[in-house]
């Protein structure tokens, strides 16, 4: 099942003897542990009754979730970054995997073990056994609309709101990673003050730049022939940690996605069809329209050329990345 299930499920009252939480979205993986938690143990009794394990023996598990509970009805065993689930050879792993397999529909009725991992590899048979549990919850990045719809939800309590483009903006300008979000939503909470409404400004003025947001406004430096706003912004990335080779594939994307943009263009295609295609927001659409409206396709052809070459030229030793890149922004300008 998906998290939105798991949540409603857990809210109705039901709760399974095993779970398996996994997925690329960590913030939704502690929510739903914190979910368990709160559902199961007795308010200040929480240190007695749930046990967090990182990657223990089979035995230790077995052994954990044998335990009565103490003063309360549930025991919580989680387990974490257990290498039975990952990539690799763990150790013993036939044997311990085997233990785990059979032990699984045997977790006595007064014990919950959760087993929480990022990636599990899908070929390993304790895996396979945990991805048919009806306690399987996928905790899968959220879609636009989910994501405007947890954005709001988190801003609630602090009797903020933003309507969904401003949320879009936010996920285009800070990423979509949740840990990160929640950390930006209330930076933004309180940079409003009594307001009660979030705008685009706002998210312009403090919300934390991604790489590919900054590199979004250099490549419309570069396009308005801008040259030193596109080396300012250049200079704030590498500040930031950034690598030159790593900002030459962002502008190799924009340049792309613009070629794509034109083609689109010039085939009369749908803008909610373009942006869905291109996968960015329609404001940000609008802004690669307008960008690619400044070229023709003969340019942006010869344009995505040039950043493919001097990826070429610096893997094959031809030319250093200072000198690639610097040289590469300098003829992108040129109008």
């Amino acid at each position: 099942m998906d998290q939105w299930a798991f949540f409603d499920e857990v809210k109705a009252g039901t709760v399974r003897n095993a779970y398996l939480f996994y997925g690329p979205e960590a913030y939704i993986r502690k929510s739903a542990l914190t979910t368990l938690q709160k559902k199961l143990l007795t308010p200040g009794l929480e240190d007695m009754n749930c046990t967090f394990m990182q990657n223990p023996t089979a035995q230790q598990i077995v052994e954990n979730c044998e335990t009565l509970p103490m003063l309360g009805d549930w025991r919580l065993v989680i387990v974490q970054g257990l290498a039975l689930l990952e990539s690799g050879k763990a150790k013993d792993e036939a044997q311990e995997s085997k233990t785990l397999v059979d032990y699984i529909g045997r977790v006595p009725p007064s014990t919950c073990l959760v087993f929480e991992c990022e990636a599990p590899d899908k070929r390993k048979k304790l895996c396979q056994t945990l991805m048919k549990l009806p306690g399987a919850v996928s905790c899968d990045a959220l879609s636009d609309a989910r994501l405007t719809q947890w954005m709001n939800q988190t801003l609630r309590p602090m009797k903020k709101r933003m309507d969904a483009n401003t949320c879009a903006r936010l996920a285009f300008t800070s990423g979509r990673d949740l840990t990160m979000l929640n950390g930006e939503l209330q930076k933004l909470a309180a940079y409003v003050g009594e307001r009660e409404t979030i705008t685009a400004e706002d998210v312009e003025q403090i919300a934390t730049h991604t790489a590919e947001c900054t590199v979004f406004a250099m490549v419309d430096a570069l396009v308005d022939g801008q040259a030193e706003r596109a080396f300012s912004l250049l200079n704030v990335l590498l500040e930031g940690g950034e690598q030159r080779i790593g900002v030459l594939a962002l502008i190799t994307r924009q340049y792309r996605q613009m070629l794509y943009a034109k083609d689109m263009q010039e085939s009369r295609t749908p803008q909610a069809q373009m942006a869905k295609a291109l996968g960015v927001p329609p404001f940000a659409l609008s802004q690669l329209t307008r960008r690619a409206g400044r070229r023709t396709m003969a340019q942006l052809k010869k344009q995505l050329a040039l950043c493919v070459n001097a990826d070429f030229d610096i893997k094959r030793g031809a030319v250093r990345e200072e000198a690639a890149l610097d040289r590469l922004m300098l003829a992108l300008t040129e109008k």
